[in-house]
């Protein structure tokens, strides 16, 4: 089995967000439920990402850690956006700044790709995640994930990291201020 280094697809949907979780127990099996409460827009929304994953993986797998993960959602913009001639009014804003927050939306994405495209979503060390409209009909999301490598293209050891933080101070070091 090969290992990417680096994948980029687009998964075309409308990109919807992870919600709260809650968890009961099934009163005729006894058993614990958890169910999102995004649901069936999540459901298919995370079952949009996973499969454009599973394509652009092509069966290889899991990119190592560290990883870096890259998103642009493209998301639909209202009809209250446009004049009744179909023009843009001067007055819409150029980004979404209304629900669902990007935070949210990231959550379901990532978690789509869990045992796909990584093992963990933990194993994500940086992001850089922002949502635009969309100037036609195709909303959905452009992914990019990589692993990590350093200016020199050289994994690092420990032995680099110890050197790297040698005389720095660390957050545990500055004392706490006193309350004013």
């Amino acid at each position: 089995m090969t290992q990417l280094e680096f994948v980029s697809f687009v998964a075309l949907g409308l990109p919807s967000p992870s919600g709260s979780k809650s968890a009961f127990r099934h009163r005729h099996t006894g058993r614990i439920v958890v169910v999102d409460s995004g649901g069936k827009k999540t459901k298919t929304w995370r079952t949009v990402v996973a499969h454009a994953a599973r394509a652009a993986m092509g069966g290889s797998g899991f990119i190592e850690p560290p990883i870096a993960l890259h998103i642009e959602f493209r998301m639909p913009r209202p009809k209250s956006h446009y004049a009744s001639n179909g023009d843009l009014r001067t007055n819409a804003p150029w980004v979404p700044i209304v629900r669902p927050d990007v935070t949210k939306l990231l959550r379901s994405t990532e978690d789509a790709m869990t045992g796909i495209v990584w093992y963990d979503d933990a194993q994500i060390c940086e992001q850089n995640i922002h949502r635009t409209y969309s100037h036609d009909e195709h909303t959905g999301a452009r992914i990019t994930v990589f692993r990590v490598r350093w200016k020199n293209g050289e994994n690092k050891t420990e032995a680099d990291f110890q050197e790297f933080y040698r005389g720095r101070t660390s957050l545990a070091d500055i004392p706490k201020a006193s309350p004013a």
